[in-house]
């Protein structure tokens, strides 16, 4: 009965965001509902204490507001660099030259993008930067098609639950008590074969959908007059910037002390755009900051949003739902958690690493759980993000390829259920050895 009343505000949140509801008011409801139930389970013992003023504020406050904002200043920082470079001109150079050298072989172009893209969340440990720089990219070049977007996504989601260099993997070898090079170095084949299977499904959507796809000459093209010399030099700012973005950390361990870090980055970017592609100082100025209004608006928002899911991991909720999981058979308890990490993330996953932190510590208690089990839970919850409203990779594709957030979540979700069944399947292989 307990359990029930604990779900309440989960259920109220997904009625909302399902009636396409802002995540504000959907958020905002779920949490006056577990304010309300906080309390009727001090009345049954279950709570020492119920949800108060100051609990709400630092909830909304510390735990989602301050914690969004700090621990996404890179893609912050990548976001508002990946539109001062666009709005110079430096990527849509780049698309006319591919547009002249891979005429027909876009297909070719769309995986090969993904794949940067992957390698991009890979090396960094987080997807949502990445994508304000790419996502830009691949719709010039390609279109908006859904396979395309989906493939991005998944990308992503496995880029980030395996890094080395992310908190989902540190979070995630900890409670499989292995070091987190080795841990990644585990789920390298996994991360290996979904990385290719979403290139290939890149390839797929623009073969499938080829009549369609977007091409330079069905519009006014500004740069068709110029010659190929001028249109590389455009793109040194393009180039470079990815090349940091991607290979940034390899390249400082080449140092006694990191030379590329993500500001800097952007700064090199910037003076690139003056010297390469023309640009104004002040307008190459005024690009960056307003290139940081939407990632920053919507990290505002999301945060608070997370707040009021912390409020419900308050009641021990999802606690709750995690400890049903050891009742269950052996052989499918690895499945069932991977189920539960997937579900659980798709109204609350802003941010993977705070769904791993409210299911993680009592899937550890499970005995007999295997370190590959946690790879796999770690990626199921990666993958239920890309399906989530309030994820911000799901914005940054909301806003790479011009659509809304539900037009995102509506192509994703066949493709991510696909992949992420695969994984269930793989689940339940590894849980019946």
């Amino acid at each position: 009965m307990n359990l029930i009343l604990m779900l309440i505000p989960l259920f109220v949140i997904l009625f909302f965001l399902i009636k396409k509801k802002h995540m504000l008011v959907a958020g905002l409801a779920g949490g006056v509902v577990a304010i309300i139930i906080s309390w009727i389970l001090v009345a049954t013992g279950e709570l020492e204490t119920g949800l108060k003023f100051a609990d709400i504020n630092n909830f909304i406050v510390n735990v989602g507001i301050k914690d969004m904002l700090s621990k996404y200043l890179v893609p912050v920082i990548y976001a508002a660099g990946a539109v001062m470079i666009a709005r110079s001109g430096s990527v849509k150079a780049l698309i006319e030259l591919l547009n002249r050298k891979l005429k027909g072989r876009l297909p070719w172009l769309a995986a090969a993008i993904v794949l940067v893209q992957a390698l991009a969340t890979y090396m960094a440990g987080l997807g949502a930067g990445n994508t304000m720089v790419i996502a830009p990219l691949m719709f010039a070049a390609i279109g908006f098609i859904p396979e395309v977007v989906a493939a991005m996504a998944i990308a992503t989601a496995i880029g980030f639950t395996t890094s080395p260099a992310s908190t989902e993997t540190s979070l995630a070898a900890t409670a499989a008590g292995m070091e987190v090079g080795d841990f990644a170095n585990m789920m390298l084949p996994v991360t290996i074969i979904v990385y290719l299977l979403a290139a290939g499904l890149a390839f797929y959507g623009v073969y499938k959908k080829k009549n369609v796809v977007r091409s330079n000459e069905q519009e006014e093209n500004e740069f068709a007059s110029k010659t190929n010399k001028q249109l590389w030099s455009m793109v040194v700012p393009t180039i470079v910037f990815l090349v940091l973005v991607v290979f940034g950390g390899k390249i400082n361990g080449l140092f006694p002390i990191p030379v590329f870090v993500p500001m800097l980055n952007v700064i090199i970017a910037a003076i690139l755009c003056v010297i390469f592609c023309k640009e104004d100082s002040q307008k190459v100025s005024s690009n960056l900051i307003d290139g940081s209004r939407f990632i920053l608006t919507t990290l505002f928002g999301v945060g608070i949003f997370l707040g009021f899911i912390n409020m419900i991991g308050y009641l021990g909720t999802f606690s709750e739902l995690a400890g049903l999981i050891s009742n269950a058979p052996e052989w499918i308890v690895i499945f069932l958690a991977c189920l539960l990490g997937f579900v659980i993330a798709i109204p609350s996953g802003a941010f993977a690493a705070g769904v791993l932190t409210l299911i993680l510590p009592t899937l550890v208690l499970i005995p007999g759980l295997s370190p590959i089990a946690f790879g796999l839970i770690a990626v199921s919850v990666g993958l239920g993000t890309q399906i989530s409203p309030v994820q911000i990779n799901v914005a940054a594709l909301s806003e790479g390829f011009k659509i809304s957030i539900f037009e995102v979540i509506k192509g994703n979700s066949k493709f991510v259920l696909i992949t992420a069944s695969l994984v269930g399947v793989l689940a339940l292989i590894v849980g019946i050895l």
